[in-house]
């Protein structure tokens, strides 16, 4: 067996980067950008004011008491900026528009009684130049550097795409992914089991996971425990898809035809168990057209951990998304784990006003996956104490 770190290490080494697409804006939410984007104006690129209100010159304000100013015009969002020529005049201005020529003053709409005519500001309003005034290139000066190759665009980042002009981006492709289960014992989910059967739920769980994360297109597939039926779906599959990922079958088992099926159509075996719990038997390979396959154990809480802890980063990497470190997050409570092997050990977050803690809320075995339902995600112990105490610092994984 290998360790967790090796296993995640080796699998990395052999992930190719996707092409690239060009992509609508409109259709690029969860991809992963492949461009870098510069401002291509000052933003703002005007002089933008920030309430609704009057706009009028400091020289007004030398005077203390009530000020009465002449309303001369009105300055609304997206107009040509207009001009105040004496100190006595003003704009009524609205949130957004441009600064007024000759205006350094912008008075709230809460300072002000006006009749139509005029404007008295009241006598406590304090006039601070430019105040009210979000003011040009603050934000940031054209060709400065907005977002850069590898990042994801979320409703942020496709708000400063679009102000950049972006309406079409180069994104990383998405993959065909075939999400293969396997096991005479599995039946479709519509269907009603027998005292002997269960039904399937790893390869929707799988598929789920995969729809959240945005990085691929999932096809399911499931082969019974037959070799020859494991071998000759295997074939078609391995012809069509760009990424593959099965669970059940990879054990020692007498009908875990799995690894013998793949080694007979050419795929090479890259590693076979790591040093885990749950996932023991996790194996890892490539296709005759480079293609990843990642077959997972059948127990649903180890193919789901296994999932996320690296089929997850690979589909990322793969994508030329900037792998992050997990978050190293505070365990809440003492726990024991004998087996010399990397525990990963579900938990439930908590925050009681202070750092957020993760609280130990094991499953009963790793086929329990209902008892996962409470919890966020999941903790990495290391394989060698057999004691954790609460105040530990871990790496945490959530769930998608």
């Amino acid at each position: 067996m290998i360790s967790v770190k090796e296993a995640f290490s080796t699998i990395l080494e052999h992930i190719e980067v996707l092409p690239t697409e060009k992509c609508a804006l409109n259709m690029a939410v969860g991809r992963v950008l492949r461009q870098d984007i510069l401002a291509d104006r000052d933003l703002p690129p005007y002089d933008r004011v920030m309430m609704d209100g009057i706009a009028a010159k400091s020289e007004a304000f030398t005077k203390k008491g009530p000020l009465t100013l002449k309303i001369v015009g009105n300055q609304s969002a997206g107009a040509v900026a207009k001009k105040i020529l004496e100190k006595d005049t003003c704009l009524e201005i609205a949130t957004g528009a441009v600064l007024p020529d000759g205006a350094d003053i912008i008075v709230p709409v809460e300072e002000i009684t006006t009749d139509g005519k005029t404007a008295t500001i009241d006598e406590g309003f304090e006039a601070i130049p430019r105040r009210y005034v979000h003011g040009k290139g603050t934000d940031c000066e054209r060709g400065e550097l907005l977002l850069k190759e590898g990042d994801i665009l979320g409703a942020k980042e496709i708000a400063v795409a679009a102000s950049c002009g972006a309406a079409e981006v180069l994104v990383s492709s998405r993959p065909r992914v075939a999400i293969i289960s396997t096991g005479d014992e599995l039946v479709d989910i519509d269907q009603i089991p027998q005292p002997h059967q269960i039904r399937r739920s790893n390869s929707h769980s799988l598929a789920a996971a995969l729809e959240a994360s945005g990085l691929g297109f999932s096809k399911l597939y499931h082969f019974p425990d037959e070799l020859d039926a494991v071998r000759e779906g295997l074939a078609t599959i391995l012809s069509s898809s760009e990424v593959l990922i099965l669970s059940g079958g990879v054990s020692k088992g007498k009908k875990d035809y799995l690894p013998g099926a793949l080694a007979d159509l050419g795929v090479q075996k890259v590693f076979h168990w790591v040093a885990q719990r749950p996932g023991k038997p996790f194996w890892f390979g490539l296709g005759s057209s480079g293609q990843p396959v990642f077959a997972l154990p059948g127990n649903p809480l180890s193919a789901l951990t296994c999932f996320h802890r690296y089929v997850l980063p690979a589909l990322r990497s793969m994508a030329a998304q900037v792998l992050v470190s997990p978050m190293e997050l505070v365990l809440g409570g003492d726990y024991t784990f004998r087996p010399p092997l990397t525990c990963f050990l579900p938990v439930r977050l908590e925050n009681k006003g202070g750092p957020s803690e993760v609280l130990p809320d094991p499953a009963g075995n790793s086929g329990d996956f209902a008892g996962i339902l409470g919890t966020d995600g999941f903790v990495e112990l290391s394989a060698e104490p057999t004691e954790f105490s609460r105040g530990e610092i871990v790496p945490f994984w959530p769930w998608l």
